[in-house]
C-alpha cells in the first residue's frame, strides 16, 4: 500500500505533517480509506532521523482526521432541545399516545441523523424568549414572520390554513364584510392578513372577544354555539381533528385566510443551528419520497401540504353585485354636502411620487368647484391598512393605497395583483379607461366602503437587496425578502422558493437598516420615498434586480359613504379632478424613474436583468394563478381582464 501511495503522489512525502492531514481531508485525496491504514499489518515503521516516511504521514493524517470529526459527531449524539407550543394534532400533550404530527416529523428527520430530540412545552412568546436566552436551540412549528432572525430550513414542516367558522350563511367578502360579525380569536396568535384588523379592533368587543389559556378551540365553539360570537377563526386541521368530540359538524365554512407555513427555526447563536437546518432540509425531503411522510400524516387524518387544493364556496358566484348591495350598510345624512375639507392620507414620504398626485388633485378639485370641496394632505403617518380603515369609518375621505394592500379589503381589486399579468404598461392603461373598470370600481366600493378614482402608475416592482446580485429565481435562496401583506405576492415569491416576510410600509426600512430583512420588492421610485430611515438608501439596498412581474398601480380613493353624500356634479368634479391628476402623475413618474435610476447608478447601485425571466420567473410565478382566483374577484373577472389587455 505504501509503495502505491507514494508512486501515487510523491507530492506528499516532503510535505509537513500538518499539511499532509489537510490534503487527506480535502476532497482529491477522499478515496484513500483511513480504516484501511489503522488495519494494515502491523510493523515497525521506517522512520528516518530526518522525518517520518509517507506512510507514517498518512497514519497521522488520518488521526487527525478522526479528531476533527469529533466536535460534529459528538454533537450529533447529543441532545438538541426545541421549543413547541401544545396544539393538537400539531403538539399534543406530552403523555399522549401520539404526540402530534410535527414532533413526529422533527423526531423521525433527527433520529436518522443520530440526534436526540428533547420537547420542551412552552407558549410559542415564551419559546422565543428562550431563544434569547440560550435556553433552547430551536422552535418547532413557527411562522418565519414572527421571528425571521432565527435560522431556517430550505423546506416547511407544515401549513396553518386558517378558516372562518359559523351557524349560519354568512360568507366573507374582504375585510370590511367582518364588521357585520363578532369574532372569536385567540389572544397574541397571528393571523396573516386579519392581523390588522384585530389589532384595529381588539378592544372592543362588538367586533372581537379575545380568549387566551388552553383548551382554545373547545371555548370558541362554546362562545358561538352560545351566541356570545356569531363568528371565530381555528385552522382547519385542528378543528377537523376535534369537530367530532365537540360536536362541531355541522358548523359552516365561511371563507378561509391565505395559508401560511410552519418552519423549524433554529437559533442564531448556535454554531451548529445551519447544519441541524440542512439536516431538516435534506431529511424532509427524504422521508417526502419514500412515502414516510405520508404515512405519519395519515396517522392524524392529515395529508401533504405541499400543492395541495383549497376547496372552499365561491364568493363571487351568482349575482355577486346584488349580494353585496343588500350587504352594504352606508351610513350618510339626508342632506347633501356642499362644501368639505377632505383629508386625504398616503402612507409615504413627503415630496414622493404618492404626495405630487395628491397635490395636483387638490390643486384640481379646488379650482374645479370654486373653493368649496378642499383638501388636507396627510402623509407618512399611518399604515396602508390603517387608512383604508380610517376611509372605510369615515374618519379621513380620501387616501392613495396601492391595489395589493386594498385588495385584502376590496377583492375585486386584487385581479391588478397577479404576478405576470399586464406585460407592458399599456395593458394596465388600457383596463384602467375601459368600461369594465366602472364596474370594478362599483365591486370595490360595496366590498370595503372605498372607491376608486383613478390610479398612480409606478411602474414594475423591482426586486432590491443588501446581500448580493440576484438573476435567477434560485439566487434568492437564503434571503430574507420583505413584501405587502397581499397573498399574491406571498405565493409568488414561496414559488420562486423563498418564504417572504410581510412587513407594513413604515417598518420596512428599520428592519431592513437591522437586517431583520435583506430586501424588497418595490418600484424605484417607491423605494426612494422611504420613511423612517436613518441611512441613505443606496448605502443599504446595493443589488437590483429588472424583474416585471408586477406593475405597481394605487387607486387614489375615496370613502363611498361620504362619495354618495355629494351631488351629482360633485361626484362628477371629483372623478373629473382624480383623471386630472392620474395624467399628470403617469407622465411626471416616467421623468422621475429615469431621473431616480440614473440617480441611483451614481451612488454605487448595482442595476441586472433577470436571466431567461419567461422560463424562469414567469413561469414560476403564473402556476400560482389557479389558488388565487377566488381571493382576487373570481376567474371570471381575470379572464375579462385578460381579453382587454390582448385586444
Amino acid at each position: 500500500m505504501n509503495g502505491n501511495l507514494s508512486s501515487a503522489h510523491p507530492e506528499m512525502a516532503n510535505l509537513p505533517d500538518i499539511f499532509v492531514a489537510r490534503k487527506i481531508l480535502s476532497s482529491k485525496y477522499q478515496p484513500y480509506d483511513c480504516g484501511k491504514i489503522f488495519r494494515a499489518p502491523r510493523s515497525r515503521p521506517n522512520l528516518p532521523i530526518s522525518g517520518w516516511t509517507l506512510s507514517a504521514k498518512l497514519l497521522f493524517a488520518c488521526l487527525i482526521s478522526t479528531i476533527l470529526s469529533i466536535p460534529f459527531t459528538a454533537h450529533a449524539d447529543s441532545e438538541i432541545r426545541l421549543g413547541a407550543t401544545e396544539r393538537c394534532p400539531y403538539v399534543c400533550t406530552k403523555d399522549a399516545v401520539n404526540q402530534g404530527v410535527l414532533i413526529d416529523i422533527v423526531k423521525s428527520i433527527f433520529d436518522k441523523a443520530d440526534i436526540k430530540v428533547k420537547i420542551v412545552y412552552v407558549p410559542m412568546a415564551r419559546a422565543i424568549d428562550f431563544i434569547k436566552s440560550k435556553k433552547i436551540d430551536g422552535i418547532i412549528g413557527i411562522l418565519q414572520r414572527n421571528a425571521p432572525e432565527l435560522i431556517f430550513p430550505g423546506e416547511s414542516i407544515g401549513q396553518v390554513r386558517y378558516l372562518l367558522y359559523t351557524k349560519d350563511d354568512w360568507l366573507y367578502t374582504g375585510l370590511n364584510s367582518l364588521k357585520s360579525r363578532r369574532i372569536g380569536t385567540e389572544s397574541g396568535k397571528s393571523y396573516g392578513i386579519f392581523d390588522s384588523y384585530i389589532h384595529r379592533y381588539s378592544k372592543d368587543e362588538n367586533f372581537i372577544i379575545q380568549i387566551y389559556g388552553s383548551q382554545i378551540t373547545r371555548r370558541l365553539i362554546q362562545l358561538l354555539q352560545s351566541n356570545r360570537i356569531n363568528l371565530f377563526l381555528e385552522d382547519k386541521n385542528i378543528f377537523d381533528f376535534h369537530k367530532k368530540e365537540l360536536n362541531a359538524e355541522k358548523l359552516n365554512e365561511a371563507g378561509s385566510i391565505p395559508p401560511d407555513n410552519l418552519y423549524v427555526g433554529f437559533s442564531p447563536s448556535n454554531k451548529n443551528s445551519q447544519k441541524l437546518a440542512d439536516i431538516f432540509t435534506k431529511g424532509i425531503a427524504d422521508i417526502r419520497k419514500t412515502g414516510e411522510l405520508d404515512k405519519i400524516l395519515a396517522n392524524y387524518g392529515m395529508s401533504d401540504w405541499v400543492n395541495s387544493a383549497t376547496v372552499q364556496r365561491d364568493p363571487f358566484a351568482g349575482d355577486y353585485i346584488k349580494r353585496l348591495e343588500k350587504a352594504f350598510v352606508c351610513e350618510t345624512t339626508a342632506d347633501k354636502i356642499d362644501t368639505a375639507t377632505m383629508i386625504y392620507e398616503g402612507s409615504t414620504a413627503k415630496g414622493g411620487g404618492y404626495w405630487k398626485y395628491a397635490e395636483k388633485f387638490k390643486e384640481s378639485i379646488e379650482r374645479l368647484s370654486n373653493g368649496r370641496l378642499k383638501v388636507e394632505l396627510k402623509f407618512g403617518v399611518t399604515t396602508e391598512h390603517d387608512i383604508v380603515m380610517n376611509l372605510s369609518e369615515g374618519k379621513s375621505q380620501m387616501g392613495m393605497i396601492p391595489t395589493n394592500n386594498i385588495a385584502p379589503f376590496a377583492p375585486s381589486l386584487g385581479v391588478f395583483t397577479l404576478p405576470y399579468l399586464f406585460p407592458n404598461e399599456e395593458g394596465i392603461k388600457k383596463v384602467f379607461h375601459d368600461p369594465l373598470m366602472d364596474e370594478i370600481a362599483e365591486r370595490a366600493a360595496l366590498e370595503s366602503n372605498v372607491r376608486p378614482l383613478g390610479f398612480f402608475i409606478g411602474g414594475y416592482r423591482l426586486l432590491a437587496n443588501t446581500e448580493r446580485v440576484v438573476r435567477k429565481t434560485s439566487d434568492l435562496k437564503g434571503l430574507r425578502i420583505r413584501v405587502p401583506r397581499n397573498q399574491s405576492m406571498i405565493e409568488t415569491f414561496r414559488s420562486w422558493g423563498v418564504e417572504p416576510i410581510p412587513t407594513a410600509w413604515t417598518a420596512v426600512w428599520p428592519a431592513l437598516e437591522s437586517g431583520l430583512v435583506q430586501g424588497q420588492e418595490n418600484p424605484i421610485n417607491i423605494i426612494f420615498d422611504a420613511v423612517n430611515k436613518t441611512q441613505e438608501i443606496w448605502d443599504v439596498l446595493k443589488y437590483i434586480t429588472n424583474i416585471h412581474y408586477f406593475m405597481f398601480a394605487a387607486p387614489q380613493t375615496i370613502c363611498e359613504s361620504f362619495y354618495r353624500q355629494l351631488s351629482d356634479e360633485d361626484q362628477l368634479l371629483i372623478r373629473k379632478a382624480a383623471r386630472e391628476a392620474e395624467a399628470y402623475s403617469w407622465e411626471l413618474v416616467k421623468i422621475e424613474d429615469e431621473k431616480t435610476t440614473r440617480y441611483a447608478k451614481s451612488k454605487g447601485m448595482i442595476f441586472v436583468d433577470p436571466i431567461n425571466e419567461k422560463e424562469d420567473w414567469q413561469a414560476k410565478a403564473r402556476s400560482t394563478w389557479p389558488k388565487l382566483y377566488f381571493r382576487v374577484g373570481g376567474k371570471e373577472l381575470v379572464d375579462r381582464v385578460l381579453e382587454i389587455i390582448e385586444e
